[in-house]
């Protein structure tokens, strides 16, 4: 419902910019409210952001303890691109000689075709290929590809047919003919077998894939060697590789959530902030319950055996000040020194990071208990949730009470002005009579 007009006809006041002047008094409490509000959300928000980078963290220890990234594995690797390689299963480990003196090809050979007035029919492979009237050269090569019964494939060069066998290895055969087929042996190239010498053995494959010269292994020849090429296969053992980069992944997981922690709640609030913006700065600042986080987390690893793992807050130095890594406690991750270990003793590696006295297990019940639901930050983001939901209505009340303030105040001045007019014209009414008495 609109408010009523007061033009002030019978006060000679401003009657609506009194009544805009007084609702905007009554409105400051609303503005700090909206301010309060704010403050709330950006909280909620500031305090979900720390929960997720904290999971992030334990998300990162709990696959540093998983049994599947100690499991032992082999690796295997070649000195040269003539032979790739790569583990099927478990293979022996050590070193292997290849010497590759032959690849194995396919059979192929090409033919003259001549085209006829009438429809033809070849037999490829033991397979009828019905060709029509005046079929050309890429006739039949389209006849012949959509049907891999043949066991061959054809292409056409320079107007000649050149068909290849599917497979390799010397028993791979074509077998064409036809009345429009005129074979150029002089260009036939049989099938042949691959040729190696693994470790003084020979061997001969109808393939260029291996899977017999090494147990255990597939070897992918690609070229005539000019020299042995050696394979390696690594002793069964943790994978240095995986575990590097899970590591890693945590000395990232973890500067994120103490920096992001650290500005918040050492940022400065605004003393009387004018805007939503100035009074969301600082809404943590000098959280005790963030802080004390901060300082567990920090604990636990300076106490646990993290510099032998290759991870440390960074080397001392005479220029360190409050903004320093090694101050604010941000890691530092050296991956040369945990290859050293994990070649040493991957056993040692493994209980620095999840035995009794490893940092995941000094760090992950922290860490935990943080964000668990129930925990610390879970339970301060559903009261900030629930105080955000009060406000709101507060504001919808609050709303509610200043629409009706402002309808009674227009209803209030409203009567002034009738009674003022009423009186106005009583009086101009007996003045009017005295007038006439007098007269």
């Amino acid at each position: 419902m609109s408010p009523i007009t007061v033009n002030g006809l019978g006060s000679s006041l401003n009657i609506e910019q009194i009544i805009e002047e007084t609702m905007s008094v009554e409105s400051q409490g609303k503005q700090r409210l909206e301010l309060r509000t704010g403050e709330v959300k950006a909280r909620e928000s500031a305090l979900q952001a720390i929960k997720t980078k904290l999971e992030a963290v334990e998300s990162a220890t709990f696959n540093l303890k998983s049994g599947s990234l100690w499991e032992d594995v082999q690796t295997i690797s070649s000195s040269s691109t003539a032979v790739t390689a790569e583990l099927n299963g478990a293979a022996g480990s050590g070193g292997y000689q290849i010497e590759v003196s032959q690849l194995a090809r396919a059979e192929q050979r090409t033919y003259t075709f001549t085209e006829s007035a009438e429809p033809q029919t070849l037999t490829i492979g033991g397979q009828t290929i019905e060709l029509g009237a005046n079929a050309k050269v890429a006739d039949v090569v389209a006849a012949i590809n959509s049907n891999h019964e043949t066991g061959v494939s054809a292409v056409e060069v320079g107007g000649k047919l050149i068909l290849s066998s599917r497979t390799t290895g010397s028993e791979s055969t074509i077998e064409a003919s036809g009345a429009g087929l005129t074979p150029e042996e002089a260009k036939t190239k049989l099938g042949q077998n691959a040729k190696y010498v693994v470790d003084g053995v020979a061997g001969e494959s109808q393939s260029n894939i291996l899977k017999e010269a090494i147990p255990g292994a597939t070897l992918t020849i690609g070229a005539v060697t000019t020299g042995p090429v050696t394979v390696n296969v690594g002793e069964p053992a943790p994978s240095t590789k995986a575990i590097a980069e899970a590591v890693k992944t945590f000395v990232n997981a973890y500067n994120s959530a103490v920096e992001y922690i650290e500005a918040r709640t050492s940022e400065q609030p605004v003393k009387e902030p004018k805007s939503q913006e100035e009074a969301n700065r600082g809404i943590l600042f000098g959280d005790s319950a963030l802080t004390s986080l901060l300082s567990q987390m920090r604990e636990s690893l300076s106490e646990s055996g993290l510099a032998a793992l290759g991870v440390s807050t960074g080397a001392p130095s005479a220029s360190v000040t409050a903004e320093s890594s090694s101050v604010k406690g941000i890691l530092v991750f050296e991956e040369s020194k945990l290859t050293a270990l994990l070649n040493k003793s991957p056993t040692e590696a493994k209980e620095a990071i999840s035995g009794v006295k490893g940092f995941v297990t000094a760090l992950e019940p922290i860490v935990n208990q943080a964000v668990k639901p129930g925990g610390g930050i879970a339970e301060r983001i559903s009261a900030a949730t629930a105080e955000a939901a009060s406000m709101r209505e507060q504001m919808t009340s609050l709303e509610e009470r200043l629409v009706l303030k402002e309808e009674r105040l227009h209803a209030q001045f409203s009567a002034m002005e009738v009674a003022l007019a009423k009186s106005k014209s009583e009086q101009e009414w007996l003045a009017g009579q005295l007038a006439g008495l007098s007269n």
